[in-house]
């Protein structure tokens, strides 16, 4: 009998497009899905990363998109994401002041000479003032991040007026002025919620970038290196006023000073937006004034 033929050199000299097209249909539709979806992810991790499935589906967040409507959405008063032709980020913190943490990473930020915007909750503000002042006076930005840190889908109107007016009260006693800028706990709202906080006049901030410092078991370089990992320009890094952001962030600092970023408030990440995003902001808020 006669041995098989050995195919290998056969096959090696075949093409690889005529090698795929020889395998079973089964087998070609599995490549080619896979093939797809690690593409789809590259795409996802690219552009979509920092906010969730169900805006990344949304048709009408894409068209805003492809317009260059998506950094700031007049209609909403909503601030997603900064120039993307700058070589800057907006540093925030939610959840402060918290003595634990607070006087740390304003040490941090006056020696690395940049400046954050603290999304402060009302009862922490009434608690610590004088941290509140001394955030203010060494030029860092103070917003609403509601009274007691409630999720405001799970109130009713009346509540949710409340939770927000509450927080801007306390900061009026201690400061004579009044919050502009807001960004709903554990970023939780629908169109009902974003309306009214528009009919407040506040302009809700998002973000793009976060570090997962929420996580209580988060060390400092896991924190470091999923806030670094997203950078990108006009990225809006969330963060918190933890121990452990406190440790991370000179780390995360050198880092994007090694880049080339530069880091500001968000009001001015807002100020530096093209020129037709920036004037729907500006509009929106000297309706509000």
């Amino acid at each position: 009998m006669k041995p098989p033929q050995d195919v290998t050199p056969i096959l090696k000299s075949i093409s690889a497009k005529r090698r795929f097209r020889l395998l079973p249909a089964s087998r070609r539709g599995k490549i080619i899905l896979l093939i797809l979806t690690v593409a789809l992810a590259g795409i996802w991790a690219d552009y979509f990363h920092g906010t969730g499935w169900s805006q990344n589906l949304n048709p009408i967040l894409q068209y805003h998109k492809l317009r260059g409507e998506d950094l700031f959405n007049m209609n909403e008063a909503f601030f997603a994401h900064g120039n993307r032709t700058l070589l800057e980020v907006a540093l925030t913190f939610d959840d402060g002041p918290h003595p634990q943490s607070r006087l740390q990473i304003l040490s941090i930020l006056r020696q690395y000479n940049v400046h954050a915007t603290f999304f402060d909750v009302g009862k922490n503000m009434r608690a610590h003032p004088d941290l509140l002042l001394q955030t203010i006076a060494e030029g860092n930005e103070i917003a609403n991040h509601s009274n007691n840190h409630r999720r405001l889908d799970s109130l009713s109107v009346k509540e949710r007026h409340r939770e927000i007016n509450d927080a801007d009260i306390t900061y009026f006693m201690i400061t004579g002025k009044h919050l502009t800028l807001l960004r709903p706990p554990g970023m939780r709202y629908n169109p009902e919620i974003i309306g009214d906080i528009r009919s407040m006049g506040y302009v809700t901030v998002g973000y793009t970038t976060a570090s997962g410092d929420f996580d209580i078991a988060s060390s400092p370089d896991t924190i470091a290196n999923k806030t670094l990992h997203w950078i990108q320009n006009g990225s809006i890094l969330l963060l918190h006023d933890y121990p452990e952001t406190a440790i991370a962030l000179p780390r995360i600092l050198e880092t994007l000073r090694a880049r080339g970023f530069r880091c500001v408030t968000v009001s001015e990440m807002l100020d530096h937006l093209p020129d037709r995003p920036r004037n729907a902001a500006v509009e929106f808020q000297n309706s509000k004034q």
